[in-house]
């Protein structure tokens, strides 16, 4: 009997010795799982902010490239209207003044001040 009951403690000892090596794994395995879990949501957390504030930056930039085209615009039509104002007057004066010149202008070929190399004694 104290041989039966030795090997009854030894089996007893064993399965104890295996469920404490087999919760420390499930244990171990979930704790990991819960350490992963936390990590993805916080990760989670941190896009949906970046994606809120790239959000933000993309609809300000849309918002003020549409200011500087508004600006652009008026711009051009100042300057259109201020070309048209002050520049009309002169413009044909200036168009007559080269009119005439052109009809008394004469043109010359331009002149080739390049020294002359015989082609032998290149």
């Amino acid at each position: 009997m104290s041989a039966q009951l030795i090997s009854s403690i030894f089996i007893f000892a064993v399965g104890i010795g295996i469920g404490i090596l087999v919760q420390r794994y499930v244990l171990s395995r979930g704790t990991h799982v819960a350490i992963l879990e936390r990590e993805l949501d916080k990760l989670k957390g941190e896009q949906l902010s970046m994606k809120d504030a790239l959000q933000q930056h993309y609809s300000q930039t849309s918002d003020l490239a549409q200011n500087l085209t508004k600006s652009y615009q008026d711009l051009y039509e100042h300057i259109a209207k201020g070309a048209s104002q002050f520049t009309e007057k002169p413009l044909a004066d200036l168009k007559d003044a080269l009119e005439q010149a052109d009809s008394t202008l004469k043109v010359e070929a331009p002149k080739d001040y390049a020294e002359k190399v015989a082609l032998s004694d290149q």
